[in-house]
C-alpha cells in the first residue's frame, strides 16, 4: 500500500470522494491500454504522452482549494498512473525536482508522487515546505497536512527540521487563519527537533490562555492531537467544557477524553498488579487466591497426570489463556509465537523462496511437489507437479520434517537453491544416493501467493475464485477480470460469477475493496458497532470495475466466513448480484490481534522496508540465541460486530449451553446443494487413485495426443468415450465404480497434467462436474437473456440439481 493510500485514514472523506468520470475529457484521455496490457515497461511515446495529461491537468486546477486540488491528482492517478506504471512515476518526480511555479501545482505532483511505488520523501517534503506558506490558506492546509502526516517517513533529519520551521512560521503568523495556525504547529512539533516543539506548544499555549472560547477550544484539541493532554495545565479541563457541547468539537472532545481515561484505567490496574506481586514477594506471602489456585493445577498435572512430566509450564499456562478467551467466543483466541507466524504469513501472503505447493506424500513418505506457483521459479525451472524433492544442496530431505525442508527451500531473493528431483520411473537408488544429472539449480524470489484463480467459460463467462482476503485480494480480483475481459472477443464479459465457497475471510478493508469492483461509489459495504470503539462506515470509494448491465453472481457455502460474508451479503443488499449455494458460516466478527505485554520479540534488519520479518533477514537481537526469528504471543480478542448495508447482523448466536439461537450467516437467493456420493463409492475412489494407474494413463496419453487432452481438460462433454482407450482402462481398474466416475477420476488427472503444461491452474469450480456452479451460470444466462441449451458445452454437461455425492 503507498504511502498516501495509507494517509487517507486520516484525511476527511469529502476529500477523497473521488470520481473519475470528469477528469478523462479534462486530461484529453482518450485510449487507454488494453486490460491486462503491462504497464511498466513503457517508451519515450508514452512518457510524452503522460507529460501531455499531466500539462493539462496542471492547467485545470489553477484556481481549485487545496481539497479540490487534493481529490484532481487523485482521481488523476486513478486513471492514468496505474495505466502508465513507472513511467507515470518517473514524469511525475521529474516535474517536482524541476520546482513547480504554483504551490498548487507542488500539492498536486506531491500527492502524485506520493502515490507512486517508491517515492523520494526528502523531496516531496522540500516541495511542500514552499507550499506551506501559500497565500490560499486551502492550498497551504493541504501541504500542512501532508507534511505532518508524513511524519517518520522523512527519514533526512535536516529535511524534517526544515519542513517542522516553515510550519512553525505558519504558525506564528498572526494572520493566517486559526484552523491552519493549529495545523502548523501540530505539525511542526511531530517533524522537529526541542525547540521547533516548544515553539510549537507556545502558540498552542498562547490559543489556550485566551478569552476567546474558540480560541481556547482550538488550543485544547491542538494538545490533545499532539497527545499532551496530561502534560498542559488547563487543556484537560477546556476539553470537558468542550465536551458538553453539540457538533464536530464536541465529539472530538469526548473521543480524546475517553482515550484519555481508559489509558488511565489501564496504568493504574497495571501498577496495581505490580505492587500487588511486590508485595507479596516482599512480605512472603501467599499468591492471590485464584492464582494460588492455578499454581495448584499446574503441580497437580505436572506431578500426577499421565502425561504430566512432558507438560511444561508454559504449555499449561498457554492451555489456560487459550480457554479464558475461547470461553468468551468461538473466534478469540491466543496466538503462540508459531501459530502466529503462521497468521502473519497468510496474511502476506509473500515469502522469498522457490514458489510451490508442497508435502510430505503419505505413500512414499517423500518430500513432495503437490503443484509449483506457475508465476513463480520452480515451475521456470521445470518443476511440476508430484516432482520429489530428495535433496537440497548437500542436505538429504528423507525423514525430515516438512518444516524443516521448508526453511531450506525459502531464502534471500536471488540466491541459488540446488535441488536434487526424482520423478516416477527413474531408479529407486537414487531416491537415496541422487545423481548429478537430478540437479535443478533455482534462483528464489520474492513469492506472492496467488489468491485468485481464473477461467473464462463458454458463452464468455468470466469465473473468479478468491480464496482468502489477503493484502492483494481486490486488486488479484481486478487483474483476473482485465485478463479474462481481453480473452473475449467483445473485450466484455457476458457476466461474472465471484466464487467465495470455502473463503473463511481475512482483511476488513479487502472486502470493501473487493466490493468497490463491483458497486457504485459511496454505497455503504459494511458497519461496525463495539463497546469501546467508534462506531465505522466502510464504503465504496469509486465507480465499479464491473458495469451495471453485466451478470453478477456470488457462490457461497457453509464455509464461507468473515469478509466473504461482508461481499456477498453487501451484493446481495444491494440487488448488485444473485447468491447461489449455501448458507454461509455466520462469523459476523471483528478481531484485534494484540500483543501481550512484557514479551519479547526478536528485532531484525527490514532490508525490503516491507515492514515485516522475512526469513532471509539478518537479525539484530535474537532473545534465545537460536538462530530464528522469534515473535512475541498474541491475543485475539473479539472488539467489533458487523453489520451489512440494510442493517443484518450476520453473526451466529449461541446459548450458554452453545445451542444455536440465531443461524446468522448469509442466505443464498438459489440454494443449491454440492454434488454427493456414497461413502462405499468414495472409498472405492480412494483406493482407485491411489493405484496411480489414472495419474500414468493422463501423463502417457497427454504425451501422444495433448491437443486431444487439453479439449477434455475444458470440457469432456460428460463423455467417457471421448478419453482415448477409456474402456481398456476402465477394465484395467477391476472396480465396481460406474463408468462415470471413473470418466470423473480420469478428468481430474488430465486438468492436473494440462494446468501444470499451460502453467495456469483450473478454479476448484469445474461446470462440466459442479452443480453450484452450474446454477450460477445458468442465473448468468437468464441475466442476459440466454440459454443453457444454446450453448453446446453447458447442454451436454450441466445435471438435474438433486442431491447427489460428492468426489473425493
Amino acid at each position: 500500500m503507498t504511502r498516501l493510500r495509507a494517509l487517507r485514514r486520516s484525511i476527511p472523506l469529502g476529500v477523497l470522494a473521488l470520481g473519475g468520470a470528469a477528469l478523462a475529457p479534462a486530461i484529453g484521455l482518450t485510449a487507454p491500454p488494453a486490460p491486462g496490457a503491462p504497464t511498466t515497461a513503457l517508451g519515450a511515446q508514452d512518457a510524452e504522452e503522460v507529460r501531455a495529461l499531466l500539462d493539462a491537468e496542471l492547467q485545470r486546477i489553477d484556481g481549485l482549494d487545496g481539497a479540490e486540488v487534493w481529490r484532481a491528482a487523485s482521481r488523476m492517478f486513478g486513471l492514468v498512473g496505474d495505466q502508465y506504471g513507472s513511467t507515470f512515476d518517473a514524469v511525475v518526480a521529474a516535474r517536482l525536482k524541476a520546482g513547480p511555479p504554483s504551490a498548487r501545482a507542488r500539492v498536486f505532483l506531491a500527492t502524485l508522487a506520493l502515490e507512486g511505488d517508491d517515492p523520494d520523501m526528502s523531496m516531496i517534503a522540500a516541495s511542500l515546505q514552499d507550499a506551506v506558506g501559500a497565500d490560499d490558506a486551502g492550498v497551504a492546509m493541504a501541504a500542512v497536512d501532508l507534511l505532518g502526516q508524513l511524519g517518520l517517513e522523512i527519514t533526512d533529519r535536516d529535511v524534517r527540521v526544515d519542513a517542522s520551521k516553515a510550519m512553525l512560521r505558519r504558525a506564528q503568523d498572526d494572520a493566517t487563519p486559526t484552523d491552519l495556525r493549529v495545523a502548523a504547529a501540530v505539525g511542526a512539533q511531530s517533524l522537529g527537533g526541542g525547540s521547533q516543539i516548544a515553539a510549537a506548544r507556545r502558540v498552542l499555549g498562547d490559543f489556550l490562555k485566551s478569552a476567546d472560547p474558540n480560541l481556547r477550544a482550538a488550543g485544547a484539541l491542538g494538545f490533545a492531537e499532539m497527545g499532551t493532554i496530561e502534560e498542559v495545565d488547563g487543556v484537560e479541563d477546556e476539553l470537558d467544557r468542550l465536551a458538553r457541547l453539540p457538533g464536530a468539537e464536541g465529539r472530538l472532545a469526548r473521543a480524546y477524553l475517553l482515550q484519555l481515561r481508559a489509558t488511565r484505567y489501564y496504568d493504574t490496574r497495571v501498577r496495581q498488579l505490580r505492587d500487588d506481586a511486590g508485595g507479596s514477594r516482599a512480605i512472603g506471602s501467599t499468591l492471590p487466591p485464584d492464582h494460588a489456585r492455578l499454581e495448584e493445577l499446574i503441580a497437580l498435572i505436572q506431578a500426577a497426570h499421565l502425561d504430566g512430566a512432558e507438560a511444561t509450564r508454559d504449555d499449561l499456562f498457554q492451555a489456560a489463556m487459550q480457554g479464558m478467551l475461547g470461553s468468551l467466543d468461538r473466534h478469540s483466541s491466543y496466538f503462540s509465537p508459531e501459530s502466529y507466524k503462521k497468521f502473519e504469513q497468510g496474511l502476506e501472503g509473500e515469502y522469498g523462496g522457490i514458489g510451490a505447493y508442497v508435502q510430505t506424500d503419505p505413500d512414499d513418505n517423500l518430500f513432495t511437489i503437490t503443484r509449483p506457483i506457475y508465476s513463480g521459479p520452480a515451475y521456470e525451472a521445470g518443476l511440476s507437479t508430484d516432482d520429489k524433492i530428495v535433496r537440497i544442496d548437500d542436505w538429504p530431505t528423507i525423514g525430515e520434517t516438512t518444516d524443516d525442508i521448508i526453511k531450506r527451500l525459502k531464502g534471500r531473493p536471488g540466491t541459488t537453491v540446488r535441488l536434487y528431483i526424482w520423478r516416477e520411473g527413474m531408479d529407486p537408488m537414487q531416491i537415496e544416493r541422487p545423481t548429478e544429472d537430478m540437479i535443478v539449480e533455482i534462483e528464489r524470489a520474492q513469492i506472492a501467493i496467488p489468491s485468485v484463480q481464473s477461467e473464462l467459460l463458454p458463452g464468455d463467462i468470466g469465473l473468479v475464485e478468491l480464496n482468502s482476503f489477503g493484502r492483494r485480494a481486490a486488486l488479484d480480483v481486478r487483474d483476473a477480470m482485465d485478463a479474462l475481459e481481453a480473452q473475449t472477443r467483445t473485450r466484455e464479459l457476458t457476466g461474472v460469477i465471484l466464487d467465495l465457497r470455502n473463503n473463511t475471510g481475512g482483511l476488513l478493508t479487502q472486502a470493501r475493496d473487493v466490493a468497490d469492483l463491483f458497486l457504485p461509489e459511496d454505497k455503504v459495504v459494511v458497519k461496525t458497532e463495539s463497546r469501546v470503539l467508534q462506531k465505522q462506515v466502510l464504503a465504496t470509494r469509486r465507480a465499479p470495475e464491473v458495469s451495471a448491465e453485466t451478470p453478477v453472481v456470488v457462490l457461497i457455502n457453509r464455509y464461507s466466513a468473515s469478509a466473504s460474508e461482508i461481499v456477498s451479503g453487501a451484493l446481495q443488499d444491494h440487488g448488485r448480484a444473485v447468491l447461489v449455494g449455501q448458507r454461509t458460516f455466520g462469523k459476523g466478527s471483528v478481531q484485534r490481534v494484540i500483543p501481550m505485554p512484557d514479551e519479547l520479540e526478536d528485532e531484525y534488519e527490514d532490508e525490503n522496508r516491507n515492514g515485516r520479518y522475512d526469513n532471509w533477514e539478518r537479525l539484530t537481537v535474537d532473545h534465545d540465541g537460536d538462530g530464528e526469528f522469534d515473535y512475541a504471543p498474541r491475543i485475539k480478542l473479539t472488539i467489533e460486530r458487523y453489520r451489512l448495508p440494510l442493517g443484518r447482523s450476520i453473526h451466529m448466536e449461541l446459548d450458554e449451553e452453545g445451542n444455536i439461537e440465531s443461524a446468522g450467516g448469509i442466505p443464498p437467493d438459489v440454494e443449491v446443494a454440492s454434488r454427493r456420493r456414497e461413502p462405499s463409492v468414495l472409498r472405492e475412489m480412494r483406493r482407485v487413485q491411489k493405484t496411480r494407474v489414472l495419474k500414468e494413463w493422463a501423463v502417457e496419453t497427454y504425451d501422444a495426443q495433448p491437443e486431444l487432452m487439453k479439449s477434455l481438460a475444458f470440457c469432456d462433454y460428460d463423455d467417457p468415450s471421448r478419453y482415448p482407450d477409456f474402456e481398456e482402462l476402465y477394465s484395467s481398474l477391476d472396480t465396481f465404480l460406474s463408468r462415470d466416475d471413473v470418466r470423473f477420476l480420469a478428468r481430474i488427472e488430465v486438468r492436473r497434467r494440462v494446468q501444470d503444461v499451460r502453467g495456469h491452474a483450473f478454479p476448484f469450480g469445474d461446470f462440466v462436474e459442479d452443480l453450484q456452479l452450474q446454477a450460477a451460470i445458468e442465473q448468468v444466462l437468464e441475466g442476459s437473456n440466454r440459454e443453457v441449451a444454446s450453448i453446446a458445452e453447458y447442454a451436454a454437461s450441466f445435471d438435474p440439481r438433486e442431491s447427489e455425492d460428492e468426489g473425493p
